[in-house]
């Protein structure tokens, strides 16, 4: 073997011997965590949070990085990019894992990343400004047909569960609903609030805040069963027009594809103290996101193959303009 090939193999060794011995120290500096949506959106607050309690168990701190547009996949590219050392990390839901990579053709699907952990699970909600004239699914329904040309609907995306939710109701229903693609869940509530748009579909917990003031009111939840965080609103399921339509959403932490096995289980064993721990998972709910029980990489990969394929035909079908 000559002289620089021997070198070439040195260099090498040193190199994953200086790796390794990161990933044992790790996390010895900031960790970035990616919300691939605006400030203000559901994801955003569920990010901050968590960011928090990250903190307070790895000792380091924990900086929220909002990169939102493309229905997630401006930050979940970032993060699939970036250096698989984990001091880049994303707060990932259905629809940058999911719904983007198969309506938008986003150039990578779920399994380019490290599945840490499922963290959190929520609904979608139909949801009016409240002179809007329909208080339910079956008022709603009615309202349309009677309606010259289609319903206009807000929607916080073009490629994501919302939006595929409101369009599995009106198909349903019989009636049509056109949506106006907003750049986040934030600014179409403003403008539902505002009487701008009278109505529209998002993420129930980010919506609640202002149903509960009475700025909103909601249909009804795009499930097959009531959200515990606010079960005296039905499901679109249980009026007389629609069934069998649901757009139940999730959010998890991934990171690049190939974190070193000393990194994933520091970070899945920090991630499972948080899920565990009952303060947090109080606020959590009174926010209207419900904290799932702990699970690991491989349950959370797995979860993911499931979803993608029970969701693919759907999604298919779905139009990205």
């Amino acid at each position: 073997m000559s002289i620089r090939r021997r070198t070439v193999f040195a260099s090498l060794a040193l190199l994953a011997v200086a790796s390794m011995a990161s990933a044992q120290n790790y996390p010895n500096k900031p960790i970035t965590l990616v919300v691939p949506y605006p400030a203000g959106a559901a994801v955003d607050r569920v990010g901050r949070a968590l960011s928090l309690e990250l903190q307070k168990r790895l000792g380091q701190p924990v900086v929220v990085e909002n990169l939102g547009g493309a229905s997630g996949t401006i930050g979940a590219k970032k993060v699939q990019r970036a250096t698989p050392d984990g001091y880049t990390l994303l707060v990932g839901t259905v629809n940058d894992m999911l719904v983007a990579p198969v309506v938008l053709k986003a150039g990578y699907t779920s399994k380019d990343f490290t599945a840490i952990t499922r963290l959190s699970h929520n609904t979608t909600a139909l949801v009016a400004h409240p002179s809007f004239g329909a208080n339910n699914v079956d008022e709603l329904v009615a309202l349309a047909k009677k309606h010259n040309g289609p319903l206009l609907a807000g929607a916080s995306g073009v490629a994501m569960m919302q939006t595929i939710g409101g369009t599995l109701l009106a198909e349903a229903g019989g009636f049509s609903l056109d949506h106006v693609p907003y750049k986040g869940g934030a600014p179409l509530l403003n403008d539902l609030a505002g009487g701008q748009v009278q109505l529209g579909t998002v993420a129930l917990m980010s919506a609640l805040p202002m149903i509960r003031e009475g700025r909103l009111k909601a249909i009804g939840v795009i499930s097959s069963h009531r959200d515990p965080t606010a079960p005296n609103i039905p499901t679109v399921n249980e009026g007389q027009r629609v069934k069998g339509v649901e757009a139940d959403l999730w959010t998890g932490v991934l990171g690049p594809a190939g974190l070193p096995e000393p990194v994933l289980a520091r970070l899945t064993a920090a991630l499972k103290d948080i899920a565990t721990d009952a303060a947090y998972r109080d606020a959590e709910f009174k926010a209207g996101s419900i904290v799932v029980e702990p699970n690991d990489s491989k349950a959370f990969s797995q979860f993911l193959l499931r979803e993608e394929a029970r969701l693919k035909p759907t999604l298919v079908n779905v139009k990205a303009n």
